[in-house]
């Protein structure tokens, strides 16, 4: 299990790199107000594909192998282009973001969109090296784009970030397609149909819970009503969201470790210390940042961002509380428990909307902060309860984790 961690967490720490890469020159070059503009349409695409992938989302990996792919297929490319369409024209009738964008989210939405479905079903037949490709090559092709759009052509309008998002997502499509035509050529046509309604009400759990995380924090975009303090606000969110890098690295390992073990009692105290480990890990990461000056940040993105530090550390609690419950929210996936992640985090949502308006009306930036922490907390601690009562843990047993170190050593 630990080499898998560790190589899983290299893999992503070189795509993290290639995005701070692309929030390092967009910030600086571009300015607060295009950075925001840019945050909000990927906010609305973001929110439009997590309302598809209940049905085209990873939930679908299940049914591939078992079903016809050709039938999911046709009918996850209809699902995609009504989802695009009618909430890009929600978005514009209640002016959700920016409304001169909305063309864009719809386009961008349809081939992003295309692009995750034909990831999931080349992971689904266990193409792993294009499906790692893929998710390194979009990125690195946007971060190139974008440099020449910026340092060549002087383009520096957020049309230019659209631009790089058009050519970087249709080329990796490219690549996709045609990985995705030899997985139907190869296909076994003997497998039965399906029910579609069984893909909608599995993914429907699964998107809740990510739908309901995502906006638990970025709801606030639409609330601070200034894309300069949205351009910030997101710089900030995912400058300190990346010390996630840690627990996402080890989600999916314990996640595929849960679904395949059997031992009960050695699945609950892996999953509880490596909780504790990412958790220590992470504010590890968060204690250095309090000692990079503020002018450090100010320095790579730009001046409209001499706040950056500041929003980061205010965030900070809310992650740490992320750190940890993460891995237990994997464990609850790995049992099918989807229901559970959900509930906790829709509680978490239900408290930013709660909250938002007030703390944002009143202080602005660390309103935002504010209002996002106390949502991480509850879904975090909602997560953490239900975790504890199932397995009859102590509240005590949080704080142990020296004995629990040895069963790492166990496990192949």
């Amino acid at each position: 299990m630990l080499k898998k961690i560790i190589a899983t967490l290299f893999t992503k720490g070189f795509v993290a790199l290639v995005n701070l890469a692309i929030l390092l020159i967009s910030s600086k070059q571009l300015g607060g107000d295009v950075r925001g503009q840019v945050s909000l349409l990927i906010l609305n695409i973001a929110i439009i594909q997590a309302v598809n992938e209940i049905y085209t989302g990873y939930a679908l990996v299940y049914f591939i192998p078992k079903y016809s792919l050709k039938k999911i297929y046709q009918t996850g490319f209809v699902w995609t282009i009504f989802c695009s369409i009618i909430l890009s024209i929600v978005f514009f009738v209640f002016k959700i973001g920016i409304r001169d964008q909305w063309i864009h989210a719809t386009c961008l939405s349809l081939i992003i969109i295309l692009h995750s479905f034909h990831g999931v079903i080349i992971l689904a037949k266990e193409r792993i090296k294009m499906y790692n490709f893929l998710n390194f090559f979009q990125p690195a092709l946007l971060l190139l784009i974008l440099m020449i759009e910026i340092f060549y052509f002087n383009l520096k309008t957020v049309d230019s970030y659209i631009i790089a998002l058009y050519i970087s997502f249709l080329s990796s499509i490219i690549f996709s397609s045609v990985e995705v035509i030899s997985i139907f050529k190869r296909l076994e046509h003997l497998l039965p149909n399906f029910d579609s309604n069984t893909i909608i009400k599995n993914g429907f759990y699964n998107q809740l819970a990510n739908l309901s995380h995502m906006l638990s924090n970025r709801y606030n975009f639409y609330l601070l009503g200034n894309t300069v303090l949205v351009g910030v606000y997101s710089s900030a969110t995912s400058l300190i969201e990346s010390v996630l890098i840690i627990s996402s690295s080890v989600a999916p390992i314990i996640l595929t470790y849960i679904a395949n073990k059997k031992d009960e009692s050695k699945n609950v105290r892996i999953t509880f210390l490596l909780s504790k480990l990412c958790f220590l890990l992470s504010l590890g990461c968060v204690l250095v940042l309090l000692i990079i000056p503020s002018e450090f940040f100010t320095y790579l993105l730009g001046k409209d961002f001499s706040s950056t530090k500041t929003v980061m550390l205010s965030l900070s609690p809310g992650v740490l509380f992320i750190s940890f419950s993460t891995i237990i929210s994997h464990y609850f996936s790995g049992l099918g428990k989807q229901r559970l992640i959900a509930i906790a985090n829709f509680s978490g949502l239900f408290t930013t909307i709660v909250s938002s308006y007030f703390l944002v009306k009143n202080f602005q930036l660390l309103g935002a902060c504010y209002a996002a922490c106390l949502s991480y907390f509850v879904a975090s601690v909602i997560l953490v309860v239900l975790f504890m009562k199932e397995n009859k843990l102590s509240f005590m047993s949080l704080f142990k984790l020296k004995g629990d170190l040895k069963i790492l050593r166990s496990i192949s």
